[in-house]
């Protein structure tokens, strides 16, 4: 499965509807977006935690949910909340990792209460950092249906990592923005340790998944280890480069 980071970034605003439309008719079969509350507790969808607006950078979690519509509409764009963003989910086949960018439980409790309303347990999970999904690791025991994703830190001697807590699936990978974190990832595990270390978490009782994945000899390592459900921003050359070696 093709994960669409933030949606097609290449050609629409990230964490936006049209982002979506594009990375799904690219082929990608999951997105990927982020999750945030604004000042009065209303959760949208924006990676940052500014808004930059007339070389001013405007704190989202300071500001209403109206301002900062008001402010999104003067740069020429839409900011998608969390209603609308399931109302378009109800519409398509796709997966959804709702990647939180706080551990604030209001926000858990945002979006839980909507996959409840829809009953969309098997189609939208709860993803982010071990740290910042704590609370929606707490909320399987209310909501045991809840799917929730972590994004691991992995030490070298992975056979002593702290087990993850219960959840519906790990990530493991590098990101692109933080230098060198590809190369240290390659360094620690070998391709035959993320062999091993797949078949560990899966005995675990994880699915594995990996990202964010933007180059082809990535792709090889995971593909390599059976690791083929990826987050990538390349969505149709990850597409192809699928098909090529399905």
């Amino acid at each position: 499965m093709v994960i669409a980071h933030r949606g097609y970034s290449q050609f629409a605003l990230e964490n936006t509807l049209s982002a979506f439309d594009k990375a799904i008719l690219a082929g990608a079969k999951g997105i990927e977006c982020d999750i945030r509350l604004t000042g009065d507790k209303k959760a949208i969808v924006y990676h940052s935690s500014h808004i930059k607006a007339d070389d001013k950078k405007i704190k989202i979690s300071e500001h209403s949910i109206n301002e900062l519509q008001d402010i999104c509409r003067h740069l020429g764009h839409e900011l998608l909340v969390l209603e609308d963003l399931f109302e378009y989910i109800k519409q398509k086949q796709a997966q959804f990792f709702l990647e939180v960018k706080t551990s604030s439980p209001a926000l858990i409790e945002s979006i839980t209460k909507k996959i409840k309303e829809e009953n969309l347990w098997e189609q939208v999970n709860i993803a982010g950092w071990s740290f910042l999904v704590k609370n929606a690791l707490k909320a399987q025991s209310q909501h045991p249906k809840l799917q929730v994703g972590q994004f691991l830190h992995l030490p070298p001697a992975y056979p002593y990592m702290r087990k993850p807590k219960k959840s519906y699936c790990v990530f493991l990978g590098w990101l692109d923005a933080l230098h060198g974190s590809q190369r240290l990832f390659r360094t620690l595990i070998s391709p035959k340790r993320l062999t091993k270390l797949k078949t560990f978490l899966e005995n675990q009782g994880f699915n594995v998944k990996a990202g964010v994945i933007n180059n082809d000899s990535g792709l090889d390592l995971f593909r390599q280890a059976g690791i083929t459900d990826i987050v990538t921003d390349r969505i149709s050359e990850t597409v192809k480069y699928f098909k090529q070696n399905s």
